[in-house]
């Protein structure tokens, strides 16, 4: 089992390590910034599509039930929609 001064020891090594690769590689910044950002940018699209299409699928469902009523419902008898 790992000592907590183990634990932290190991821990600085990774993060000296990992500093080390972005001072030879600056290049790696941005490109990880990209690749974290773009399935961020997909998932909201996605999300808000499908809001969209959900309001519009609730609004021809709502058509459907009027035009429904509609039929079913005698000419000289009237409600307000």
């Amino acid at each position: 089992m790992l000592t907590p001064e183990d634990i932290h020891q190991d821990m600085k090594e990774y993060n000296e390590e990992k500093m080390a690769l972005l001072r030879e590689n600056p290049w790696l910044i941005p490109t990880s910034l990209l690749i974290t950002t773009i399935p961020f940018a997909v998932s909201a699209y996605g999300f808000w599509r499908n809001r969209q299409l959900q309001k519009k699928l609730k609004i021809e469902r709502e058509k459907t039930k009027q035009m429904a009523l509609k039929q079913v419902l005698p000419k000289n008898h009237q409600f307000k929609f």
